[in-house]
């Protein structure tokens, strides 16, 4: 087998390609999210990476194992990160036979990635093909081993809830950094996490997650890349501590949803995410009405906590976001009438909740920061939303969910 294979030696600071994946329809956003994070690295004498963006991948080459290590410690929107471990066109090329050929040229790939491993015998060899991705490009084969193993949205720790159809991982941490890119939260100020249709609180837990800089090595799952000879064990232990020395705001979130068997589940997925973050999280849980309910009363219980570290002398400010994933209760036939008008009626409900928090904030002398996002499935629900939120800024960008096109609308009241 005539293999196009660079990885002479698999030491840390050796510059090596990779190929980075991201949630469809995100590739501008990611790459430059992507840049940021390599930028962040304080570390001397690295190589500079170059990037070469796709529609669903980013091609990432002179990059070393330590710049890796930051992307797969805190790239939380990233779906996948794969080392290229080898290329050739010493195959059938004819199209029709790539579907056959591709699986062997994988299996041909196996005794090159067994030699990455610190212990070569510790995975068998149908563990190390599933660790394998094959892509073909004309005559030419490539063979990449991803540092995750399984999916990368996959943290280890949520079970399945029977009626709840959730938006990965990846995916909702992609939006919550969008989110607060666009309402302009620099994350030392107090927020409030407000999460209607909550379900099983996936945004929830992304926000805390990349808000607290936790890196992956604490999931409950294991990963590909610290098997690997060139895992750099002391970067990734200074990374940690270079994060954890940043200041952080205080964070509130606030869970509502219709089913009051949620609560249970509720109560133990913040235990679960207790464990993993060594320190209790002021989440709270209510089963009420979105149409109905006024999560202000809870900013106003908590007023001491939330500004009790700003100086007198200052004016504090509050970041209050809002993401919006309907219809939970429309699936679960707790929300009566037609689809169509559930929109309109959720765009009336955010400038109700926003005049709410805008008129209480001016009275305190609270500078208010009130934003959030809303998922779409159809232009005609989005534009029914858009049309009624003139009053606030906007930003739509399109992401795939499930195999459908979704418009997420960003809103951001001034």
């Amino acid at each position: 087998m005539n293999w196009k294979f660079k990885i002479k030696k698999p030491e840390a600071g050796t510059p090596l390609n990779w190929e980075i994946y991201f949630p469809p329809g995100l590739a501008t956003w990611a790459s430059e999210k992507t840049k940021q994070l390599l930028s962040e690295i304080k570390l001397p004498n690295q190589p500079e990476p170059k990037l070469r963006t796709f529609t669903e991948k980013i091609k990432l080459e002179n990059t070393n194992s330590h710049q890796i290590a930051y992307l797969f410690q805190y790239g939380y929107f990233l779906r996948d990160i794969r080392l290229v471990v080898g290329k050739t066109e010493d195959w059938n090329h004819f199209s029709s036979h790539a579907p056959v050929e591709l699986p062997k040229e994988i299996e041909n790939s196996v005794p090159i990635v067994r030699n990455l491993f610190q212990d070569p015998d510790k995975f068998l060899h149908s563990e190390i093909i599933s660790f394998l991705h094959g892509s073909y490009f004309e005559k030419e084969i490539t063979v990449t081993l991803s540092l995750f193993g399984e999916s990368s949205y996959i943290r280890g720790g949520k079970p399945q809830f029977s009626t709840s159809a959730p938006v990965p991982e990846d995916l909702a941490a992609s939006l919550l950094l969008q989110g607060k890119e666009f309402g302009s939260w620099e994350g030392t100020d107090p927020a409030f996490l407000y999460l209607p249709f909550a379900g099983t609180g996936t945004f929830s837990t992304e926000w805390e997650l990349e808000g607290s800089d936790t890196d992956r090595l604490r999931f409950p799952r294991s990963f590909v890349f610290p098997f690997l000879k060139f895992f750099p064990e002391k970067t990734i232990s200074h990374f940690q501590k270079q994060r954890q020395s940043s200041p952080k705001g205080k964070n509130t979130h606030l869970w509502l949803d219709t089913d009051p068997s949620l609560k249970a589940y509720w109560q133990k997925e913040k235990t679960r995410w207790e464990k993993i973050f060594g320190r209790n999280l002021d989440w709270s849980f209510e089963t009420e009405d979105f149409f109905l309910y006024s999560p202000l009363k809870q900013v106003i219980r908590q007023k001491e906590t939330f500004f009790s570290s700003k100086e007198n002398s200052s004016r504090p400010k509050l970041f209050f976001h809002m993401p919006l994933n309907p219809p939970y209760g429309f699936r679960k036939k707790e929300i009566q009438g037609e689809d169509h008008l559930l929109y309109p009626k959720i765009a009336d409900r955010i400038i109700q909740l926003g005049e709410e928090f805008q008129s209480h904030c001016r009275k305190e002398k609270i500078d208010l920061s009130f934003s959030g996002f809303l998922l779409c499935p159809s232009e005609e629900k989005w534009m029914s939303v858009r049309n009624k939120l003139r009053n606030f800024r906007q930003k739509t960008i399109h992401v795939t969910h499930g195999g459908i096109d979704l418009r997420v609308l960003f809103f951001d009241l001034k």
